[in-house]
């Protein structure tokens, strides 16, 4: 929606359409909610995201790599891997194109799971080298050579500091477990006279940082300083009443949730224990609080979902299991038999209460698993064997609907998966998931203009159909609902099938001549709303008309669609200076508001309140709040720009822009009650609406010309 100033500019801007470049204003945390920066996602080894995971998987590519024995780690659109040799790789998330790659010394077998904090990625090899390397460039910053002792376990980073510790060579030594800052110094180190820290990763609950050690203690030590606050011995009867005299080694990571860690351990190929121990938050003392559970060999780490406890069993060479605990008593809800043993750790895939459990089996010719948590039983949803027959003993990592594992081939060959929807799948089934919860009924999503949808984003450019020339309006946005795609074609609405692009009707409609711009055409409760010479309802189903209107002012609208809510339709006349609240059933005016200048917005309908703008050629303008009910003005705010874009609304604030016909322009976000400016930054010229998702701010910039073919893609 471009400002206009005669017709003749009018038909220019017609033909505009945004270049991308997306500006993100980041107002939460700097790590996406997809990444997957470290072991077990976070410093917290929660090993849960909330992306799907593929119901068919495909391989969507494959980097042959020398020997992966660490779980990958993601963040933005990259994935890192440390392999055998101490290589150290940064690959496209999508396309598995190496980015680049960077040689630590390292000897053979590297266990030990980097970890990414903002644009740094730090790793550490068997041969005792801990370094730092530019997340983008893999230019190493800093390099370290710490120990003869190896580093075996994944890297924790929290709030600057790195941890990890010494492993098990040489058996029974003093052993240290090291704190250092990002810039490589050596904050502190904690000495124990130990077998070491196999696999044993710390998690960083609040001002602690919990790990186990290869003898059976856990230990709580002050994040700050390295000062020991708690040592707990698994088979110590005085500290707990479910102590196990035959506790054995802890070869895990340690995870945490609500005030509890919990690991496993293991005293032979057969036995073992999950435990679940109370931790004090502001004291980092262990307390007496949780339970152990017999569930056999466990090197897995634990995650915890919706209440309940998962992690693998199993040697090397021995059968396995997935298994699940209730996480209140430690009870077995139900365990998956598997031919090999569960040596990584669960990756969950959580939506809603609904739960998909992804990890390997440790064998020579492995494979990659899918559960879902039925609730008494798990069901299968996919096994996976790689197209190579190397050793799999990494877990997996997941990120926007990708699954990301390795293998190992001995010592000369090993190489890095990506898993997809299977393309088939994708194009028979990504429509078909696009329910009516799903739909994207109006201008930008909605009425409030959020822009965000909770259906899923294709992985591959897979075209599903193409209509024939439509004469459909370049610029102008389609809307989805009830199975069926409307379309702007200047002349006429059109509506298609949404599944085979098939002309389902046709509404004719007077052309508004050089008024044609971009509108979108809105579906809500079984109505289209659009306006062109005027603006019409109709019946969605069939195309049929139920009434129009045409404004008082004879003005028509441009670029400015319909919005709908609550028994209201609101439409604008432009030139008109007006915006319209319609009934939605019988188009009867219910009120009407003059603004400053032109009415070009799309109105944004949020909590009983319809947000929408003014603006003059070079004079600002001003954004306008109103209630939907009366058309009563809570508040009006001028500007120095031109507030001809729309506005999105999400929990009570307004987010809008403003043109610059000379230069930048501005992003306000504003409070709807009372508008309120919380804060304005300034953006290159753009009147796009912004979209609005967890927690951060989607931009287009720029603008530029060009023309569109009149077809319809899906």
């Amino acid at each position: 929606m471009e400002p206009r100033i005669d017709k003749t500019f009018v038909k220019i801007w017609a033909w505009t359409v945004f270049k991308v470049t997306l500006l993100i204003l980041l107002i939460m945390a700097p790590v996406a909610a997809s990444d997957w920066p470290q072991f077990q996602k976070d410093e917290a080894h929660s090993g849960i995201c909330l992306d799907d995971v593929p119901m068919k998987p495909h391989v969507l590519w494959s980097a042959d790599l020398l020997r992966v024995d660490v779980t990958p780690i993601i963040s933005s659109d990259r994935v890192y891997v440390l392999t055998g040799n101490g290589s150290l790789s940064a690959l496209d998330k999508r396309t598995g194109k190496l980015r680049w790659q960077s040689q630590m010394k390292g000897w053979v077998f590297q266990t030990s799971t980097p970890a990414c904090s903002g644009d740094r990625v730090f790793a550490a090899t068997d041969s005792g080298i801990l370094a730092a390397f530019n997340a983008s460039s893999g230019r190493q910053l800093w390099s370290r050579n710490i120990t003869n002792k190896r580093f075996e376990g994944p890297l924790t980073c929290s709030e600057g500091g790195i941890y990890l510790g010494e492993g098990s060579a040489y058996g029974q030594a003093a052993k240290r477990y090291f704190c250092f800052d990002e810039i490589g110094d050596e904050l502190w180190n904690m000495t124990r006279n130990t077998t070491g820290y196999q696999w044993c990763g710390a998690c960083a609950p609040g001002e602690y940082i919990i790990y186990g050690e290869n003898d059976g203690h856990i230990l709580s030590v002050d994040r700050h300083n390295g000062r020991l606050a708690d040592e707990l011995n698994l088979s110590d009867r005085s500290r707990l009443t479910f102590s196990r005299s035959d506790a054995g080694r802890i070869r895990a990571s340690v995870s945490c949730h609500e005030n509890f860690v919990y690991t496993t351990s293991e005293s032979s190929n057969d036995n073992g224990y999950a435990w679940k121990i109370g931790i004090n938050p502001s004291t980092g003392k262990f307390e007496n609080r949780g339970w152990s559970s017999p569930v056999g060999f466990s090197t897995s780490t634990p995650a915890v979902g919706n209440g309940r406890v998962y992690l693998g069993t199993g040697e090397h060479g021995h059968s396995g299991e997935m298994v699940c605990l209730d996480d209140a008593s430690g009870e077995e809800i139900w365990s998956y038999q598997l031919p090999a043993g569960v040596k990584a750790s669960p990756a969950l895939s959580q939506k809603g209460d609904q739960i998909r459990i992804c990890f390997t089996t440790a064998k020579v010719n492995g494979s990659i698993f899918c559960l879902e948590d039925m609730g008494d039983k798990a069901r299968l949803i996919w096994e996976l064997n790689p197209p190579d027959d190397g050793y799999i003993l990494s877990g997996v990592a997941i990120s926007d609907g990708l699954v990301y594992f390795g293998t190992e081939g001995g010592q000369k060959y090993g190489r890095l998966y990506c898993l997809c929807e299977d393309p088939d799948e994708v194009k028979e089934t990504a429509l078909a998931e696009n329910t009516k919860s799903k739909d994207w009924p109006q201008f930008h999503g909605g009425p409030e203009h959020a822009g965000a949808s909770q259906s899923r984003a294709l992985i591959i450019n897979k075209t599903a159909w193409i209509s024939n020339d439509l004469g459909a309006q370049p610029g102008s946005s389609v809307s989805l609902a009830e199975g069926r795609v409307f379309v702007n074609c200047v002349r006429a609405l059109i509506c298609l099938d949404q599944h085979t692009g098939k002309l389902l009707w046709k509404f004719p409609v007077e052309p508004a001549g050089d008024y044609a711009f971009g509108f979108t055409p809105i579906y809500h409760n079984g109505c289209i709303f659009f306006s062109a010479d005027r603006s019409y309802c109709l019946n969605a189903s069939d195309g049929s008309l139920i009434w129009s209107f045409r404004p008082p002012t004879g003005g028509r609208a441009v670029d400015g669609c319909p919005a709908a809510d609550h028994g209201s339709v609101v439409v604008s006349d432009w030139d008109g200076h007006h915006y319209y609240c319609l009934n939605e059933s019988t188009g009867k005016e219910l009120w009407n508001f003059t603004v400053m200048g032109n009415a070009q917005s799309t109105p944004a309908l949020a909590e009983g309140r319809a947000v929408f703008a003014g603006w003059n050629w070079g004079e600002g303008g001003k954004i306008y709040c109103a209630g939907l009910e009366n058309g009563t003005e809570f508040w009006n705010l001028s500007t120095k720009s031109s507030p001809c874009c729309s506005a999105a609304v999400s929990n009570g604030v307004v987010y809008m822009t403003t043109f610059n016909f000379e230069g930048d322009g501005e992003l306000l976000a504003l409070s709807l009650q009372n508008g309120t400016v919380f804060w304005r930054k300034n953006v290159e010229r753009t009147d796009s609406t912004p979209a609005l998702a967890q927690g951060k701010v989607y931009l287009l910039r720029r603008c530029g010309w060009i023309q569109q073919p009149h077809h319809v893609l899906f």
